[in-house]
């Protein structure tokens, strides 16, 4: 089972920071109250620094600061493969992006927490599923 207390923020929730969505903000604040161990994907970084607009640069590196950063490697490269073609048998196909977010998850152990959950449906990912 996974622990509850490991959580990996898809690109939506840390969209939802940098806009200070009030329920992002208390949720992130929850977490790490409870000692949580919060990270990104690297491909997650990508896809913020990719959409950056001219003056967020300094408020998004603090926000990116708050996580740990998980890297891609080979493994996770091969995984993501393995998820998208498996995907692809049963009629269905997400973004290579999307499915390196998730190979990550699963392979460290932690529990996704995005707020597009279609964009993930892969079996034996673990949500992260924030109390209201």
């Amino acid at each position: 089972m996974l622990n509850p207390q490991r959580v990996l923020f898809d690109t939506t929730v840390l969209i939802d920071l940098l806009t200070r969505r009030p329920k992002a903000i208390a949720r992130l604040r929850a977490l790490a109250e409870q000692g949580a161990k919060m990270a990104i994907s690297i491909v997650s970084v990508a896809e913020i620094c990719g959409g950056l607009v001219p003056g967020e640069e300094e408020r998004t590196a603090r926000l990116l600061e708050l996580f740990d950063v998980i890297p891609m490697s080979q493994d996770l490269a091969r995984r993501t493969g393995e998820l998208v073609a498996a995907r692809r048998k049963v009629g269905r196909s997400y973004t290579i992006d999307d499915m390196m977010i998730a190979a990550t998850a699963m392979g460290f152990g932690y529990q996704l927490y995005t707020t597009n959950k279609k964009d993930f449906e892969v079996p034996r990912l673990a949500f992260y599923t924030p109390e209201r």
